[in-house]
């Protein structure tokens, strides 16, 4: 076979040819894939990269201003590669952003889910248990009220307060000991 002056090749591809182009890519497929392959390890990506500077090339035949074919070749190959390596690198952090945000969003959820059954149980027990005393537990626990205060509110003395609040406590713990075991 006989091999063609680049800037004859250059020539006929500027005019459309067919055999311009195919005589440019059996020139330089193989070694472009060869250089391509020093960037990245896969030789079908790098193929890939190969064959699409090919298609460019074609596709922009006409408006191409090339002095080295050779040169315009190995540095369209070399920043593709470049390119291909960036896009990796954002698809990777970017995966390992979503898998944390994910196993972040999961974690939450789960609490959440648990907080939610908790405080629906801890509002039966409640229920099932003396008014009186969810009334003085209440107000201790959740208004965050003294002992002193709310005997004077409930007018009663302040050690039946501390019973109430006692007998409230001691009867969630037992249930939720046989319901969430963990606790």
């Amino acid at each position: 076979m006989i091999e063609l002056d680049d800037d004859l090749l250059l020539k006929g591809l500027g005019e459309g040819s067919h055999e311009a182009f195919a005589a440019i890519f059996l020139k330089y497929y193989h070694s472009l894939v060869l250089y391509c392959n020093s960037f990245i390890t896969d030789m079908t990506e790098c193929e890939d990269i190969v064959s699409s500077v090919f298609v460019e090339l074609w596709e922009k035949r006409k408006i191409l201003r090339i002095s080295s074919l050779r040169n315009f070749l190995l540095c369209s190959v070399r920043n593709d590669c470049l390119d291909s390596i960036k896009h990796r690198k954002i698809v990777e952090t970017y995966a390992a952003r979503l898998l944390t945000s994910v196993n972040i969003d999961t974690a939450a959820l789960d609490s959440y889910l648990l907080y939610d059954e908790l405080d629906r149980y801890i509002n039966n027990v409640l229920d099932s248990l003396d008014p009186k005393s969810v009334q003085a537990f209440k107000m201790s626990r959740w208004d965050w009220m003294k002992y002193d205060d709310i005997a004077k509110e409930l007018n009663v003395s302040r050690r039946t307060v501390e019973v109430r609040v006692t007998n409230v406590i001691r009867q969630l713990r037992e249930n939720l000991k046989k319901h969430f075991p963990t606790i």
